[in-house]
């Protein structure tokens, strides 16, 4: 994908707002990762004229996605 990063040992794909990245690292869940599917209208990077409702997701290891935030 081309939007991926890797920060401490979270794996980051899409465009993840800010605020979710910075509590993961505070809370230091266990999990692999968060991710902002699709490339929604008004997420970070994707500002414009339209704001769509969007999900932020953690997900494990085995690939089980769980909603940690909503927009």
């Amino acid at each position: 994908s081309c939007h991926t990063a890797f920060i401490d040992k979270y794996a980051i794909e899409g465009h993840v707002p800010a605020n979710d990245i910075k509590k993961l690292l505070k809370e230091k869940r266990d999990v692999a990762g968060l991710t902002v599917p699709g490339m929604p209208m008004g997420s970070p990077g994707m500002e414009g004229h339209r704001v769509d409702n969007y999900a932020v997701y953690e997900f494990d290891k085995q690939g089980k996605l769980n909603v940690v935030n909503r927009y």
